[in-house]
């Protein structure tokens, strides 16, 4: 029950501040993008929305800032009409029935840093120590389990796992020794890294395929707006084009949605974005969905067993490779 009001909560919320879904207008179809974080993992979203690609495309778009599982909570309830998020928020709502599918994936790999404290040289030094990420079942959580494992740890034994809040709040943390380290996004690793602590590892590193931000849409919004997602995707795609080929813009972009304003620090995350962790092409990976729906079945029996392909639509990216829009 308590579950149920605290949605019902922030339903009322987002039709108080928004108002109820827009309609179709004369000239621009209206549409709603739910992203979850002021990050630069969403630099292609940003990037589309300031270069004005959703209106060249015929969309007059609406970006809305929703944080945490409120995401796929307000897009279920057709409060918008994509959401460009961690795969796992979508995938986990879907292994539940909710009707919600992947469209596109623009990063296939864990991007964040685990920054530490001096004193923590190698792995090893974790034992005992108490780790900051953001919430559990975020991304952040099943990154630093997985790492963890792969270093021969137990997450639930061989550290403490603390929930600290947003990425600025882990900085906060970290300098006040209340965490000897802390799962961190960019830019807000390298203002961490500013203060004196250090980076053990860059977790793009490790070698697993993850489906980590993508494009989700129901399958009901895609079966009766059809040339609207396609529409939506071109614009995505030539967004991720404009982030990637123009640094300057880039920079503008990210210092806009991050809030930065370090040109050092906003020179780094557009360097590390741009030519390490954005894809040119931002098809599906189903090789980094099935990987996460198996973390996901860690936790939740009812995605044991089941396949990618149940939970995507390969079919738009697709149609854009055959008309030749991705040449």
């Amino acid at each position: 029950m308590k579950r149920v009001a605290m949605s019902l909560l922030v339903l009322s919320a987002v039709w108080i501040l928004f108002g109820p879904p827009r309609l179709e207008g004369a000239e621009l179809t209206r549409i709603r993008i739910g992203y979850p974080s002021p990050s630069a993992s969403f630099s292609p979203l940003f990037a589309a929305k300031e270069a004005g690609l959703f209106e060249k495309h015929g969309l007059a778009s609406e970006l809305l800032y929703l944080q945490g599982v409120q995401i796929t909570q307000v897009h279920v309830a057709k409060y918008v009409d994509f959401t460009v998020t961690g795969a796992p928020l979508p995938l986990r709502a879907a292994v539940e029935g909710a009707d919600l599918i992947l469209a596109a994936s623009s990063i296939d790999k864990f991007i964040y840093k685990l920054i530490v404290e001096p004193g923590i040289t190698k792995p090893a030094d974790l034992r005992g120590k108490t780790i900051g990420i953001t919430t559990f079942g975020s991304l952040p959580d099943v990154a630093i389990r997985l790492v963890l494992r792969q270093w021969g740890m137990n997450a639930d034994k061989d550290v403490k796992l603390v929930q600290v809040g947003r990425m600025t709040d882990m900085v906060v943390a970290l300098s006040g020794k209340k965490i000897a380290a802390g799962v961190i996004s960019d830019p807000t690793s390298f203002q961490a890294e500013k203060l004196g602590m250090r980076r053990l590892l860059d977790m793009a590193d490790v070698d697993v395929e993850f489906a980590n931000v993508a494009v989700a849409v129901s399958r009901a919004y895609t079966k009766s707006h059809r040339d609207v997602v396609l529409k939506f995707l071109k614009a995505y795609v030539e967004g991720t084009r404009r982030f990637m080929a123009d640094k300057e813009f880039g920079i503008k972009a990210l210092r806009k949605y991050t809030g930065s304003q370090d040109q050092e620090i906003l020179g780094k995350t557009y360097d590390l974005f741009a030519l390490k962790y954005i894809k040119k092409n931002p098809a599906l990976s189903l090789k980094g969905v099935e990987t996460t729906l198996a973390m996901i079945a860690d936790r939740n029996p009812k995605a044991k067993g089941r396949r990618a392909e149940e939970f995507v639509d390969t079919s738009l990216m697709d149609e854009l490779e055959k008309t030749g829009f991705m040449r």
